[in-house]
């Protein structure tokens, strides 16, 4: 099962908005925020649109259970999130870190839940789950021996 919810934040200042630092925290904490395990850096982009109204920043990190995205336009006062997982999370924890980052009480949510014929189950099943982590730490000792046997390697460019 998926769940996705849909935030649009109404009324945001617009200096709030286009606070790169602030929207790259926002992002980096927001994993934790709701009990997420984050797996990448934040990515976040200035946006220029042909319509200049409607450029902003849009950003997002990717959790071991999906990502977490966000869009910024500066010039209607609005940011909408995005937060998908297959992880169940408080909305209200979501909602009220929201609403503190970005200083408005106008929210307006969606939930939706998604892939209910995933096979993929929470919590995992535990012998499917450990076969799983034994061939991982296989593959991880392979690649170390093989990384290990390469760089003990002398390599010699030669002109062809």
């Amino acid at each position: 099962m998926l769940v996705h919810l849909m935030l649009e934040l109404y009324g945001c200042r617009r200096e709030v908005l286009t606070d790169a630092p602030l929207l790259r925290r926002v992002l980096n904490e927001y994993p934790g925020q709701v009990g997420m395990e984050k797996v990448s850096p934040v990515h976040l982009y200035d946006i220029e649109t042909s319509n200049p109204l409607d450029a902003g920043m849009s950003g997002f990190v990717v959790i071991a259970q999906s990502h977490i995205s966000l869009h910024a336009w500066p010039e209607y006062g609005e940011v909408d999130i995005d937060i998908c997982s297959c992880k169940e999370f408080s909305q209200e924890d979501a909602v009220a870190f929201a609403q503190e980052m970005f200083q408005t009480e106008d929210v307006e949510r969606h939930f939706v839940v998604r892939g209910s014929r995933s096979l993929r189950k929470a919590p995992p099943d535990p012998e499917p789950l450990a076969r799983a982590l034994d061939a991982r730490r296989e593959r991880q000792t392979r690649g170390s021996a093989k990384r290990e046997e390469i760089s003990g390697r002398r390599w010699i460019a030669r002109d062809s």
